[in-house]
């Protein structure tokens, strides 16, 4: 299945671009949404766990990556990818003018295993179709006003 995409006008981002120019640009779109108990539901389907023994799992990897993250480990899960805790900071003149209240807000960086990068190299995108509907034409959907 393709990624959905709109084509959107904006703001034309290269360098050296005159100050009111547009360009037009793809942006993908999420076609749907899985929640977390579908998201085991596929999982339980997928393999002799049931739903409840999934969701347990991903509680346990959650409190674990989450732990360990705080303790400095990059987590490593085989095919999904790896997860690392990372911050910057401003610099100071010397060592000893170094603190850690200089660190800047901190995030977790994750980088995709082999099956999920292969995912990403070789994805299809689609145009999404958008049909406009004028006053005059009836629609068969319950609208909400």
């Amino acid at each position: 299945m393709a990624l959905q995409f709109t084509v959107v006008r904006r703001k034309d981002m290269r360098k050296n671009a005159a100050a009111d120019s547009k360009l037009f640009y793809g942006q993908t779109k999420a076609s749907m949404k899985m929640d977390f108990d579908k998201f085991c539901e596929a999982v339980a389907d997928y393999c002799t766990a049931s739903s409840a023994d999934v969701k347990a799992v991903l509680d346990a990897t959650t409190h674990t990556l989450a732990s360990r993250l705080a303790e400095g480990y990059v987590v490593q899960l085989q095919d999904l990818g790896n997860f690392q805790m990372l911050a910057g900071s401003g610099g100071a003149d010397t060592e000893e003018d170094f603190s850690s209240v200089m660190f800047k807000r901190s995030k977790i960086v994750f980088r995709p295993g082999a099956k999920l990068r292969y995912i990403i190299n070789n994805a299809k995108f689609e145009k999404q179709v958008v049909k406009t509907i004028t006053v005059e034409e009836k629609c068969d959907k319950e609208h909400v006003y």
